[in-house]
Formats: C-alpha cells, sequence, structure tokens
C-alpha cells in the first residue's frame, strides 16, 4: 500500500511539473542600426518552466540554409543590402535565464564567439490597458526602455510567469511578441504550446568544444568588446578606402550599428 501510494504521488508530481512546461515559437530580426525590421528573419523558441527560461535563434536545426541563402540581398532605405557569410550556428544565440539567480547566460557570434553573464536588467515597465490575440490568449501591452531602445511587448497573464524572447523579462505574464519602436529587434509571435505533457530540456546555453576556451564574461567587459570592434570595423574601413582611392574619411556609426543593446 506504501509502494502504491509512493509511485502515485511520483506520476502526480511529474505530471504536474509538466503541466509547467511551456513552448513558444518566434520569428526573429535583428537590424541594429538599420532603422527597421530589415535583416534576416530567423526561427526561434523559449523553452520555460516555474524554475528557467531557454530561448535560442539563428541555430543551423532550426534554418533552411537554402532559404536564408535566398534572403541575403534586402533592400534597406532604399539601398541594397547584402549579409555575407554565415549566420547560424550549430548551438544557435541562446539565452539562459534563472529565477533563483535573477541571472541570464547569453552568446553572441562575432569574429570569435562571447558568452556573457548578467544580472537580470530590471526593465521598468509601463502597464497599458490596450489588449491584442495571440494564438487564442489575450495580451496585454506593456512599454519600457530596456538599454537605449523603447520597447512594446504583448504579455499573457493567462501564463503568469515573468519569462519573454531574449532578454526582455519580469512582466507579470509571458511576452509572445516584443519590438522597439523601429523595429530593428523584431520577435513576433508564430506559435505556442502550454502545457507540453513531457519535460523540456532547460538548462543552462550549450557550449560547443570548440568554444569552451572562452569564458564568460561581465556586462562591462561586454561593453568594452563591442568599443574594441567599433574601432576595428572603422580602421578595415579606412585601410579598403585607401586602397581604393578613395576619402578615407570613413563613418561607420558606433556601437548601435553592430548591437540592438546601445549602453550609455
Amino acid at each position: 500500500m506504501k509502494f502504491l501510494f509512493l509511485l502515485a504521488f511520483l506520476v502526480s508530481t511529474t505530471a504536474n511539473h509538466a503541466q509547467n512546461n511551456g513552448i513558444v515559437y518566434y520569428g526573429h530580426i535583428e537590424s541594429p542600426g538599420k532603422g527597421g525590421p530589415v535583416g534576416l528573419d530567423f526561427n526561434a523558441y523559449l523553452v520555460f518552466n516555474k524554475e528557467a527560461s531557454y530561448y535560442v535563434t539563428a541555430k543551423d536545426s532550426l534554418e533552411k540554409q537554402t532559404e536564408l541563402e535566398e534572403k541575403k540581398i534586402k533592400e534597406v532605405n532604399g539601398n541594397q543590402q547584402v549579409y555575407l557569410g554565415k549566420h547560424t550556428l550549430p548551438q544557435g544565440k541562446q539565452v539562459y535565464y534563472n529565477r533563483a539567480k535573477d541571472s541570464l547566460w547569453w552568446n553572441k557570434k562575432y569574429k570569435e564567439p562571447v558568452y556573457g553573464r548578467e544580472k537580470r536588467a530590471n526593465i521598468d515597465w509601463n502597464l497599458g490597458s490596450e489588449t491584442k490575440t495571440f494564438g487564442g490568449l489575450t495580451c496585454h501591452k506593456a512599454t519600457g526602455t530596456f538599454r537605449g531602445k523603447n520597447y512594446t511587448a504583448w504579455y499573457t497573464d493567462a501564463i503568469p510567469l515573468p519569462y519573454g524572447p531574449w532578454k526582455l523579462q519580469g512582466l507579470p505574464g509571458l511576452i509572445l511578441e516584443a519590438y522597439d519602436e523601429k523595429k530593428e529587434m523584431y520577435l513576433y509571435f508564430k506559435s505556442l504550446e502550454y502545457p507540453v505533457k513531457r519535460n523540456l530540456s532547460i538548462g543552462p546555453i550549450e557550449k560547443p568544444e570548440v568554444d569552451k576556451e572562452y569564458p564568460f564574461i561581465s556586462i562591462e567587459e561586454y561593453k568594452q568588446t563591442l568599443n574594441e570592434l567599433v574601432e576595428r570595423s572603422k580602421t578595415k574601413a579606412i585601410l579598403i578606402a585607401k586602397q581604393m582611392g578613395a576619402d578615407v574619411t570613413v563613418k561607420t556609426g558606433g556601437v548601435e550599428t553592430l548591437s540592438v543593446e546601445v549602453f550609455d
């Protein structure tokens, strides 16, 4: 009898835990400094439970590379923009948020991989009265400023967990869509599975063997890395201009041309 009771308890606990699992599928367009949603359009998803969330985009297995190739030439403000090189990673670009530690771990793709760790940003969200429906769920509008950009987020209190795509967190419900005023960061809703009646893997970010030599850096070190990348870009642009006999006064912009996060 004790064994049967214990077995029933374990089954019930597992079922209840699974009911806290969910997955949201998004489109992810990131266009730093472009003035609109003109970057490559990637698939993305967010998996979550009560303890943590894990967001990933630009992952090899989520994309059809032939389709990405077709999208590499786009019109940007009347000019042709060519996206060269490979823009996905085997592990993707990831953001892992742990509620107990109130911290995020993430990675970026530059010439060399960058892995960072930071405390969750305390976004001062303004909760509005406007609503929209996504996936059959009523979502409420919220606005807030995060690292140089004013964001609009649509969250549902039907799933009262403070998660969202990318680094956007801290609302009284799950964020199903979010974008800044120019949509240089545009995270749009595709579909939702909740509750998911199976256990999902929600753990720290994947770090391939080739990347393990790169440590997790602080947000202050990341700011310095961005500034160094900007200076390298300017130097490279000047060298190219000289080789072509062009004007060497090159205006390549600042951090906003490399990152949707703009720091003071």
